[in-house]
């Protein structure tokens, strides 16, 4: 699995790019990197090399709950970093959520979003993951908190790396809660 996760984030720059101490979208959307308490490290990136990314960590209080959402890095790569997700409520213990992902033409789970975003206001997490640096490959996603866990609203995926940077097509749309 883990070498999986170095070939999604082109391992050939992941050295050189550890040097940073923020990413470029934590920067860019003027997020304060924290380091999280240590229920939330042992959690995240618990099979990944290292965990010496965690004082990028982003934490977002989540709407309409007493808990706290963590964004925290676990692996830096050439073009795109992978971030596992971790709630931690005010009583009780922290946890680290799993995500849909497709991959050759089936769904399975995984932990890694790739430069997440997350709107407090609307409670909306998004992600977009590259196969390989182009960008004209891979996926994006995208979910509503609903006060315990996040529920998938759409899935774009495009898995033949052909040149062209097209939108990706629709794998998953979620109908509309009543």
């Amino acid at each position: 699995m883990l070498s999986s996760r170095f070939a999604r984030l082109g391992v050939g720059m992941l050295a050189a790019s550890t040097l940073f101490s923020l990413s470029v979208c934590a920067y860019a959307r003027n997020v304060t990197a924290e380091t999280p308490p240590p229920p939330v490290i042992e959690l995240a990136c618990a099979d990944s090399a290292s965990d010496a990314l965690t004082g990028d960590a982003k934490r977002y209080s989540l709407p309409d709950s007493d808990g706290t959402l963590w964004l925290v890095p676990c692996i830096r790569g050439a073009y795109q970093t992978a971030y596992n997700v971790v709630v931690a409520p005010q009583h009780g213990h922290a946890r680290r959520l799993l995500f849909a992902q497709w991959r050759d033409e089936s769904w399975t789970g995984t932990a890694d979003v790739f430069d997440p975003v997350f709107d407090m206001q609307s409670g909306v997490l998004t992600d977009r993951y590259k196969d390989r640096g182009v960008g004209d490959c891979g996926g994006a996603r995208r979910w509503q908190w609903n006060g315990y866990d996040f529920r998938l609203l759409e899935y774009r995926a495009k898995s033949d790396c052909d040149g062209t940077n097209t939108a990706f097509p629709v794998i998953f749309e979620a109908p509309a809660l009543p």
